[in-house]
């Protein structure tokens, strides 16, 4: 189909969160499917398949969002369930197609916020401040009328589109496209494509085009697409394996609809004879509907068949809110665990400190007691100089000369025992001028210096009597 040359195309981006599944996407469909086979949930009917129930809180939240009223998300981002499937449609892209270099070069841009700022600390966000998002094909358009980035910074944005054209991609497309919620537009168109188209596309709700043409898809296609009633631009030319019949609800043969944004002059004889009414704003193809040129399709259309009771994009859904249900009851497990420690170490903090205040309020009445008991035992200065004078010899007068008192201080003992010597002769006087003799014993001990008792120095004199000691000149 033909494509005007104005159609945008997806800038150089950002990223996004590392979050992996662990089991393949076979296994998870077969095991969830099978769980709710066994609930015997009835297929979805049309009108549930194009209006499910669990999208009703996404355009209540931007209806709010609209009307300036908040919403409780966090600061503006890509939604994270966006995030988790874009991981896993790129690790099975580079997986099925074994690391090709085409791939890795669209996915260059697949982290942080793109080319603006791929670094570690730059968080995630393919779908970032513009339409046209920040990761290379993603883009995060207007979302059931609401143009998302123009929403304030506290609700999240959802991945609209997945729009990689031109780029010889090999290998088959990815099933986990089917993953995308909220997803508008697949366009894929002149790629390397090959293999059956999956047939989870026809339980994306939101999907209005799908610009496949000119790769090599093989087998039919799928009739559960049949059910995409929101379909309105469905080109699959140049797929020339392609063959089979149309289901019934994809879109009728393409129309011409004209260059509704043509600025070729009046006298064009094509100018003016375009039905400018049958196009549709979102999209500057001048055809719509269903187009099917060098296929092996001829034009029949056949029955559809109703898609599985439970979607991939659902199953996927509810497993990772059940994650994040889990990852927030950690969470919250931790906080409490934290705060119970903080708790603990408070209590056994303050049980320490009452335990060390008991034992000092119990421990100073008995260093008191103590205390008194010993000043109570303390012998008074009569009790202490009478003490002395036992121990202390009787010196008699006829024995003491004025002329020799100086050897008498030194060599006469203080009591009964061997003469003890000081080293340096000390002087000195007592408040009544009369010399101290040293050394002397008091209580088996030898002293060559006055001794303080009750904060007064005392000494012995010749007759061996004690007197207080005159204070030592300055």
């Amino acid at each position: 189909a033909c494509r005007a040359a104005g159609r945008p195309r997806p800038a150089g981006a950002t990223a996004s969160l590392a979050l992996h599944l662990s089991a393949s996407f076979g296994d998870t469909h077969r095991s969830a499917r099978a769980s709710k086979e066994q609930r015997r949930e009835p297929p979805r009917t049309t009108k549930q398949a194009t209006m499910p129930s669990k999208f009703a809180a996404i355009s209540y939240l931007a209806a709010l969002a609209v009307a300036g009223m908040p919403a409780a998300f966090v600061s503006a981002a890509t939604h994270p369930q966006d995030l988790a499937a874009l991981w896993k449609f790129k690790e099975e892209a580079l997986k099925m197609s074994n690391n090709d270099a085409s791939w890795r070069k669209v996915f260059e841009t697949w982290t942080g916020r793109g080319e603006g700022c791929p670094y570690p600390e730059c968080p995630h966000d393919p779908c970032g401040e513009d339409w046209h998002g920040t990761w290379h094909g993603v883009q995060c358009r207007e979302l059931q009328g609401v143009k998302q980035w123009t929403l304030p910074d506290n609700v999240y944005r959802r991945v609209t589109n997945l729009h990689i054209p031109e780029w010889g991609l090999p290998g088959r497309l990815p099933e986990s496209v089917c993953l995308f919620e909220m997803l508008e537009e697949l366009d894929f168109d002149e790629n390397e494509f090959e293999g059956e188209l999956p047939a989870c596309v026809g339980c994306l709700p939101h999907l209005r085009e799908i610009d496949i043409e000119d790769n090599k898809f093989t087998g039919t296609i799928p009739k559960e697409w049949g059910n995409l009633k929101g379909l309105i631009e469905f080109e699959i030319d140049g797929n020339e394996l392609l063959a089979g019949c149309i289901p019934e609800g994809l879109p009728k043969d393409a129309e011409w609809c004209g260059d509704c944004w043509s600025t070729c002059p009046s006298y064009d004889p094509y100018c003016g004879s375009y039905d400018c009414n049958s196009c549709v704003e979102w999209t500057k193809d001048p055809e719509i509907g269903t187009s099917y040129e060098n296929t092996r399709i001829k034009g029949d259309r056949c029955p559809n068949e109703p898609n599985p009771p439970v979607c991939p994009w659902e199953i996927f859904k509810e497993e990772f809110e059940e994650q994040q249900r889990q990852e927030r009851e950690l969470m919250r497990h931790k906080s409490e665990e934290a705060q119970q420690r903080r708790k603990e170490a408070m209590e056994e903090q303050k049980r320490l400190e009452d335990e060390f205040a008991a034992e000092e309020d119990v421990q100073q009445p008995q260093e008191e007691e103590e205390e008194l008991e010993i000043r109570s035992k303390a012998p008074s200065t009569g009790a202490f100089l009478d003490e002395v004078e036992k121990e202390a010899p009787v010196v008699e007068e006829d024995d003491v000369s004025e002329d020799v008192s100086e050897d008498v201080s030194e060599e006469a003992p203080a009591s009964a025992g061997p003469a003890a010597k000081c080293g340096e002769p000390v002087e000195r006087l007592t408040v009544d001028d009369e010399a101290c003799v040293f050394p002397f014993t008091v209580m088996e001990q030898n002293h060559c210096d006055c001794i303080n008792h009750n904060e007064e120095d005392w000494c012995v004199i010749a007759d061996g009597s004690w007197k207080k000691c005159a204070p030592l000149e300055k």
